[in-house]
């Protein structure tokens, strides 16, 4: 790659990456909005003393185990392409470092679960949240497999959070699915060919 499109493709990197950050600030703005207007108890739903906190995201761990186990169990079952979101985040997180890509997906869990969990949640029930949630993973949406899948991961989410009654869970689950699936994408694992045999 000539020194031209090195360039180029760093600028596209980066306009990905200020689309994304914009995109968490945005809802944000709008979950805070909400709580503002609907004067939703979101404190209530972040305080924990420390011994209630290990378990919650304990719980919270162990659902994102059970929903990761769930997404590799359905790629052995659907066709690749069937699973494929257009190469965005490969785009994404292709070249983030591992700082870059924790600290991303702790902010996304933190203002996702925020907005879909305590805020939309609480106003319109978890099958309303659920389908925005995956509605807003816009590049997912005329993908069936995909979108159903972020049906299902937001909705368990849901569970969690009225389950546990407290954001942690759902923000911690919501986070190591995402950190994994992302070091996954950063990190692809090497297939081994007849001459490394």
């Amino acid at each position: 790659m000539n020194n031209k499109e090195s360039h180029f493709e760093d600028l596209s990197r980066r306009i990905l990456y200020l689309n994304a950050y914009l995109t968490q600030i945005v809802l944000l703005v709008i979950a805070g909005a909400l709580t503002w207007v609907f004067n939703i108890p979101v404190g209530q739903m972040i305080q924990l003393q420390s011994d209630a906190m290990l378990s919650t995201i304990a719980i919270g761990s162990a659902v994102a185990m059970i929903i990761l186990l769930c997404e590799w169990a359905l790629t052995k079952m659907v066709s690749k392409e069937s699973l494929d979101d257009g190469g965005m985040n490969k785009l994404i997180f292709g070249r983030m470092s591992v700082i870059h890509i924790l600290f991303f997906c702790l902010l996304v869990s933190v203002v996702e679960e925020l907005l879909f969990r305590a805020v939309i949640q609480t106003l319109i029930g978890i099958v309303g949240a659920s389908l925005l949630f995956a509605i807003i993973h816009v590049r997912y949406v005329r993908k069936p497999v995909l979108f159903g899948v972020m049906v299902a991961v937001s909705f368990s989410l849901g569970l969690l959070f009225e389950w546990t009654n407290h954001l942690a869970a759902p923000i911690t689950a919501h986070f190591i699915i995402n950190v994994i699936a992302a070091l996954f994408i950063r990190f692809p694992s090497r297939k081994l060919t007849r001459s490394e045999n």
